[in-house]
């Protein structure tokens, strides 16, 4: 594999982290607690700087509770759905503790905005 496919899969994969913390209301410095690693390391593999060994990706996917294969699957026939940074920013809104009541709301307001989920 050339180095420019190296960064991509790095780059990917940074990506892919910083919208499944995001999704689950996490901060660097707590997804690196959970993982065992420091929260300046979370960041600089987010932004692609840092490669992360495949034991640092597991301890990542257990604190995140998905498979490491939901983490790391980077195939060119299953295309990455990262989240805008203004979708992440919605996300984070609601992701709090929030009463179910109060998300069902925020639900039907963005589905009166936007139409149905597809």
């Amino acid at each position: 594999m050339g180095e420019r496919a190296v960064k991509h899969v790095r780059k990917f994969l940074g990506q892919r982290l910083r919208a499944l913390r995001k999704q689950r209301g996490l901060s660097q410095e707590r997804l690196g607690d959970r993982a065992g690693l420091s929260g300046k390391f979370i960041g600089e593999v987010e932004r692609g700087e840092k490669s992360i060994s495949i034991d640092s990706l597991y301890h990542v996917s257990v604190a995140l509770e998905i498979p490491l294969r939901e983490l790391t699957d980077v195939r060119a026939d299953k295309p990455s759905e990262v989240p805008s940074e203004d979708a992440e920013k919605i996300f984070a809104l609601v992701a709090g503790r929030r009463r179910p009541e109060d998300i069902r709301k925020a639900y039907r307001v963005l589905q009166a905005i936007f139409g149905k989920a597809s």
